[in-house]
């Protein structure tokens, strides 16, 4: 049975002559006549009762008519649903991103979204960077709110630079220089740190290096795999943290923020990624244009400027 036969018959039962019904699809009636004989063939049953003028359905082909028609719908409907899900109209968008660095900007970018196109359905999910490369590569998740790496996966993948936060100490309040507005990280060479490696991808490389310049090399005793444990283990006494600004806003009780001296100031970039030739890009492109603009009217340093990075930026010095 083909789509035609289906639209044939349908015709013919609504007009309930093959004459009107061929005159109305456009087609010759000997062969629309064809097409019916084939279907009820096919189908090994009448469907219609052959009269002097016209036709009439028999009971069988009433049941079929129903059917029929609720078929062709379907598939009328199907074709333009495929026609707005290709012109970003309806979907879904399912995003990664890390809720320590995106707090500042992603309700904002949702918001918009939402006014902007509100038929595509938003699921977001928390996790962190490493996690979000798998889940690209996967296709689980659309887009990913990261921080960029050297890593080769993000090769594959499309980034474009949204913001960077300046890096700032997380100490505990007891700490000897919590009186210190500013900090040179010379001082806390025999201070255990704790590790970031999952939350910044480079972490420990990055912190080895500066730390290296200024005479030591970082001791690290716990490794975080958030930033809520990252704040817990400095507020018990574990060690202190390297971290990104916005941590800051995190509630912690018995953790105070101090910056670092400008010498030994660094960034945090934060990045959008996602698989260039997957079937949600073009939503997703529109997507991460709306994250951009946010972050360009927020806070930071926000140069969005949409780039291939096959070496991404990392935490710098």
């Amino acid at each position: 049975m083909k789509f035609r036969h289906l639209e044939y018959f349908v015709a013919a039962a609504e007009e309930l002559n093959f004459t009107h019904a061929a005159d109305r699809l456009h087609v010759s009636q000997p062969p629309f006549s064809k097409q019916i004989h084939d279907l009820e063939g096919e189908l090994g049953i009448n469907l219609f009762e052959r009269r002097r003028k016209g036709v009439a359905l028999t009971p069988a082909g009433k049941s079929f008519l129903v059917d029929a028609r609720r078929i062709l719908e379907d598939c009328e409907a199907s074709i333009r649903k495929a026609q707005r899900i290709s012109r970003g109209e309806i979907g879904e968008l399912a995003i990664g991103y890390m809720s320590a660095l995106t707090h500042d900007f992603l309700g904002k970018a949702l918001e918009v979204w939402r006014l902007t196109a509100p038929g595509i359905i938003v699921d977001c999910i928390e996790m962190d960077s490493v996690s979000q490369e798998r889940a690209l590569l996967e296709g689980r998740i659309s887009v990913g709110i990261l921080v960029p790496s050297d890593r080769p996966v993000l090769e594959l993948l499309h980034v474009r630079f949204l913001i960077k936060y300046p890096v700032r100490l997380a100490l505990p309040k007891s700490h000897p220089h919590a009186n210190k507005p500013e900090i040179p990280l010379a001082l806390l060479k025999e201070e255990p740190f704790i590790g970031l490696n999952r939350m910044y991808p480079n972490y420990g490389d990055w912190l080895l290096k500066v730390c290296r310049r200024v005479g030591f090399k970082p001791r690290i005793v716990k490794e975080a795999d958030g930033a809520a444990s990252a704040l817990a283990f400095v507020a018990a006494g574990f060690g202190v943290a390297v971290v990104s600004e916005p941590l800051q806003k995190i509630p912690a009780k018995d953790v105070i923020f101090r910056d670092l001296t400008p010498e030994d100031s660094a960034w945090v970039p934060v990045g959008a990624a996602w698989k260039p030739d997957a079937v949600s890009a073009p939503v997703v492109s529109r997507f991460v244009d709306i994250l951009a603009q946010v972050c360009a009217g927020g806070n930071g340093d926000s140069r969005g400027a949409a780039v291939k990075l096959t070496q991404p930026e990392q935490l710098r010095e």
